[in-house]
């Protein structure tokens, strides 16, 4: 039984990535006239990376500080 409804989840997933994707390309025409012919696309990559690059730092500096507080609990119960 669970094995139909894993099938018929995942055709459904299927049928509807098809159907998006349609839909995807008929939009470009938006995008293509908006975005691109005024260059803000450039703008809009250089916010997104912006944000990715300080969100990675922030990970980074958050896992650097764990690590340093899992030390000092693990040295002060020896």
């Amino acid at each position: 039984m669970k094995k139909y409804s894993l099938i018929s989840i995942l055709s459904v997933l299927f049928v509807s990535a098809f159907a998006f994707s349609a839909n995807a390309q008929a939009s470009t025409d938006w995008l293509t006239n908006t975005m691109f012919s005024s260059g803000k696309i450039n703008v809009v990559v250089a916010v997104v990376a912006a944000v990715f690059i300080l969100l990675v730092i922030y990970l980074f500096s958050i896992d650097r500080r764990l690590s340093k507080m899992e030390k000092n609990q693990t040295n002060e119960l020896k």
